[in-house]
Order: C-alpha cells, then sequence, then structure tokens
C-alpha cells in the first residue's frame, strides 16, 4: 500500500482565532473510544462523518471494533464502501466462514461512486470485524451491513446505466439502516463520508439520512472528523496542540464548537458556501490531530497497472466521464 504524508499541508498560525473564541468555554476532551462507547448507552445509531482514506482514523477505528464493550454492544456497522449485491457473501466472510477473498472484495471494490482505486483502510476494517468474530465464537457477533445500492457493474454499459444508482445512494444508505438495524433494535455505527450526514449543509443532497433515521425511531447522535484547520488558506489553531489523540470533544457551548464547520472537516479546503458552525453540522468532533500528521492510503500500482481490475477501472472512469460531457 502507498501512504502519503502530510495530508494536509501548507498549514500555519492563524493569529486572530483565539480571540475568535475568547467567549465561548473550554471543551472537554474525551478518548475518542471511551466517547464512542458512552454514546451508544444513549443512543441506538452513532453516525461517523469519515475522512475517506485517512489512515488515522482507520487505525483508530479498527481498534474501536476489537474494544470488548463496543464488541457486546454493537450489532451493525453500517459502511459506505460496501456495494450491497455482496451482503450475503459479506456476512458469510464476516462471520469467520472460509470465504476467498475475490469473492468478497468486490463489496468494497465495486461501488457506485468510488469508481477510482478504494484505499486499503476499507478492506482492513472488514477484516478487523472477521478477526473480532472469530475469537468471539459463541458470544454476540457483529456484522458489516453495505449501504451502497446493489450495482452489477458487468451489466452497465454506458454511463446513462450509473445515474439511477447514484442518485439514490443516501436513500438507499438509510433504508440499509432502518430495515437491518432500527427495526431489530440493534445498536449501529454508520460509517460514511462526512458530507452525506452534515446538519444545516446547503450544498449536501436533498435527501436527509439522520431525519429518515429518526423518524424511523432512531435516537442519533453525530460525529465528524476533523483536524485543528480552522481556515480555508490553511490556517491551524494552536488550541488543538494540547489534545491528545484520536479524541472526541461534544461541539456544544465551547469554542471549538463556534468554529466553521468545512475548514475543520476539509483541512481547509472546503468549497466558498454558507458555511455552519461545527456546533451547528454535528454533535460532536473527533480530532485525529494536526493536518501535517494526516496521511492518506492509497491501493498499490501492483493491484492496477495492468491487472483485470486496473483495466476495470479505467472503463468505469469513462463511463463516468460521459455524464459530465
Amino acid at each position: 500500500m502507498t501512504i502519503k504524508r502530510g495530508l494536509l499541508v501548507g498549514a500555519a498560525i492563524w493569529a486572530g482565532v483565539a480571540a475568535l473564541g475568547s467567549a465561548q468555554s473550554e471543551p472537554t476532551v474525551t478518548n475518542a473510544t471511551t466517547a464512542v462507547l458512552a454514546a451508544f448507552r444513549s443512543h441506538d445509531v452513532v453516525m461517523l462523518g469519515e475522512m475517506h482514506g485517512n489512515k488515522q482514523e482507520y487505525d483508530w477505528l479498527r481498534d474501536l471494533v476489537a474494544n470488548p464493550e463496543f464488541a457486546d454492544t454493537v450489532d451493525d456497522i453500517v459502511v459506505e464502501f460496501g456495494n450491497s449485491f455482496y451482503q450475503q457473501t459479506v456476512d458469510r466472510y464476516v462471520s469467520g466462514e472460509n470465504v476467498p477473498l475475490k469473492e468478497v472484495q468486490g463489496a468494497w471494490r465495486d461501488t457506485v461512486a468510488a469508481v477510482g482505486p478504494p484505499s486499503p483502510v476499507y478492506s482492513s476494517l472488514y477484516e478487523a470485524v472477521r478477526e473480532v468474530n472469530l475469537k468471539r465464537k459463541g458470544k454476540h457477533q457483529m456484522r458489516i451491513l453495505c449501504g451502497d445500492p446493489a450495482i452489477n457493474w458487468q451489466q452497465i454499459k454506458e454511463g446513462s446505466d450509473i445515474v439511477p444508482f447514484l442518485r439514490t445512494r443516501e436513500q438507499v444508505y438509510a433504508e440499509v439502516v432502518e430495515k437491518e438495524a432500527i427495526a431489530k433494535h440493534h445498536h449501529a455505527l454508520l460509517v460514511m463520508g462526512a458530507f452525506h450526514f452534515l446538519r444545516h449543509f446547503p450544498a449536501r443532497q436533498q435527501f436527509d439520512i439522520e431525519q429518515q433515521l429518526r423518524n424511523a425511531g432512531a435516537r442519533t447522535y453525530l460525529i465528524v472528523t476533523g483536524t485543528s484547520t480552522t481556515g480555508t488558506a490553511g490556517e491551524v489553531d494552536r488550541r488543538f496542540d494540547a489534545w491528545r489523540v484520536p479524541s472526541i470533544v461534544v461541539l456544544e457551548v465551547n469554542w471549538v464548537g463556534a468554529l466553521p464547520a468545512l475548514p475543520v472537516i476539509t483541512g481547509g479546503h472546503g468549497p466558498p458556501l454558507a458555511n455552519p458552525k461545527l456546533e451547528e453540522a454535528a454533535d460532536a468532533l473527533l480530532y485525529l490531530g494536526p493536518p501535517t500528521s494526516l496521511s492518506t492510503v492509497e491501493m498499490p500500482q501492483s493491484e492496477l497497472a495492468g491487472t483485470p481490475y486496473g483495466t476495470e477501472l479505467e472503463r468505469r472512469q469513462k463511463l463516468q466521464m460521459s455524464l459530465e460531457k
């Protein structure tokens, strides 16, 4: 695998940021695993707005699923990077059956929106849940639910064939959670890109996943992932420097919640939109560290160049590009 260091670079001190939050109280910074376990004691569904392909986040997520209290409590992990066409195979794999990798890897390799090569961090989470379940034979087992539409890429011949799947991604995700978790009175961890979950975000798609789940009776708690970048030019807030990582802070009535949301969750690369504050966008922030400490894991070229899968990804990309013409 390839790791890119300094995912979010060019950060500099923002001289005026300390004054911005001087009127707000200091936040309570909690160990990330401790905070998630506490959230599940009062909520059915914990939603994690993830940072795509981030090494530090998925290192922590693998540790989280291995925590005995988490494994005892959480029934389902609902992932965006999971093609529901492969759900039955994923169930067998995660439960510990002897399933060849070539049969299950389509779950994370063949999703609708990610036509580029998927980061290995996603397959590592499937592997982590499988390993935990194997060690817990006879005890409560966790299930990975594939939240992306059931697309069969072998049947996709034109760009227009993709459109129905793209348009229903968030609706399908919510329906999976409703049917497989909420209706069964399960506890579920939802993992999806932060922009699908953000509250009060004007550029988000019309379908509101969280509201749909609340309408179905779920008690939801939303955590977004971010760093200490607080300006669109890459400025950082040094008040984060003393925090241990990974940590979670509740965003209500403190200076962290008063920060603009998009720079924090995008490393300063947020689009120039009407920008909600963090406390308006989510319940809590998962802090992974300063921007220069973060890294993205990419699929190695050996799995792409000259391989059938690499050729298939090129075909899918051409189909996607045809939709933009």
